[in-house]
């Protein structure tokens, strides 16, 4: 098949998701020899960085378009206009890495869904979060043909909230990016957690955006039953993007007198730095409300950190028994579960032990081999 490959994560796109596109396009690129692919770059500044090393795995042709992503998805919703075809010449499959499809005249649409927050928690989201994610899911829904989800979970939550056909959404779960690992040198990674983030005490470890569908609330209430309990001599640093949480996050930390031992150090735009917080926590938590498919807790995991998460969602499929579950209603429940992991000794090796095992099980190349099933599939009901 002549496949087109939405290059939009990697231009616009940030941290996992990122991430989770470039290493399955360089799987997808050193394996499939079956098919001829193509990427189409929406850019009004026509930038070839975040993909250029995916050329050098295979010379593939590049369809650059000099506009800004958001003007021509407004003209492929509003006047259905430019199709695919007319962009990319001949295709017969749009590989959508985000969430987002142009009219076609003949090729399929194979949209990826990494989740439905907007969905499943609306509540915990901000209004116009809510209305945006909305908007543009029914846009891409509106011309895909078929979906990838990239947890079972997240497939059964589209049966459910979106109503559609399960033979229409094939599940690849995503697999861990090599960069993590467990770094070599404590002594050296001591002093880099020191000079980049004034690391100097025990630390407890959060990933992800500061946002209450995150439960970041919830575990800052749960630290602070640590804190009372006298185990305050670990730190928490909460590293993120601000979110519909940040101002009350640093409100709470204020209220309690916690400025010391709270850290929220906002987004962390190299995977490098990332392997050091990973690898120099004494845990990792990860109490989500929801999550289509959760990258940081198995990123902790290949980088040697034991893990907390949440027993809802997506979670429980991701870590597959290689976490420590807590409920996120609970913050007594989180907070003695935080407490088991970072006291007991033997549970905490045993979570590493396992946690390395699970993370090694999840391949790009066997994610890569999942997705080129998916196109023969598709190639054979055309």
């Amino acid at each position: 098949m002549n496949i087109v490959l939405d290059t939009v994560p990697l231009i616009y796109g940030q941290g996992a998701g990122r991430r989770t596109t470039f290493n399955l396009y360089k799987e997808l690129l050193s394996i499939d020899h079956m098919d001829q692919f193509k990427f189409l770059c929406i850019d009004r500044f026509r930038r070839q960085a975040g993909y250029q090393d995916l050329l050098s795995i295979r010379n593939s042709p590049v369809r650059e378009i000099g506009a800004p992503f958001r003007v021509v998805e407004w003209m492929w919703n509003r006047l259905s206009w430019p199709t695919l075809e007319q962009i990319m010449g001949e295709a017969d499959l749009y590989h959508v890495a985000g969430i987002h499809a142009p009219p076609t005249r003949r090729a399929k649409v194979l949209v990826t869904i990494r989740g439905i927050v907007a969905e499943v928690i609306p509540q915990l989201l901000r209004q116009k979060d809510v209305l945006a994610l909305r908007k543009v899911l029914r846009g891409a829904m509106k011309r895909a043909d078929y979906y990838l989800a990239v947890s079972k979970t997240t497939k059964e939550d589209m049966l459910k909230y979106l109503d559609i056909s399960p033979d229409r959404i094939y599940v690849v779960p995503h697999g861990v990016d090599p960069i993590f690992q467990i770094p070599a040198n404590q002594s050296a990674l001591e002093v880099r957690l020191k000079d980049r983030f004034g690391i100097n005490a025990p630390y407890i470890l959060y990933v992800g955006a500061i946002g209450h569908h995150k439960n970041v609330m919830g575990l800052l209430r749960a630290y602070h039953r640590l804190h009372i309990q006298g185990m305050g001599h670990w730190h928490l640093q909460l590293v993120g993007p601000a979110d519909s949480a940040w101002e009350e996050a640093h409100q709470f930390v204020t209220q309690h007198g916690l400025e010391e031992f709270i850290h929220l150090v906002g987004r962390v735009s190299h995977s490098e730095e990332l392997v050091d917080l990973y690898g120099g926590a004494t845990c990792c938590v990860f109490p989500s409300f929801y999550e289509g498919w959760c990258s940081p807790p198995i990123e902790a995991m290949a980088c040697g950190s034991p893990v907390v998460v949440s027993d809802r969602s997506s979670l429980p499929e991701t870590v597959n028994g290689a976490a420590h579950l807590i409920n996120p209603d609970c913050e007594v429940n989180m907070a003695e579960g935080i407490a088991k992991v970072l006291t007991d000794t033997s549970l905490r090796e045993q979570l590493v032990t396992s946690g390395l095992i699970r993370a090694r099980g999840l391949s790009w190349r066997v994610a890569a081999e999942g997705v080129q099933k998916i196109y023969r599939n598709i190639e054979e009901n055309m």
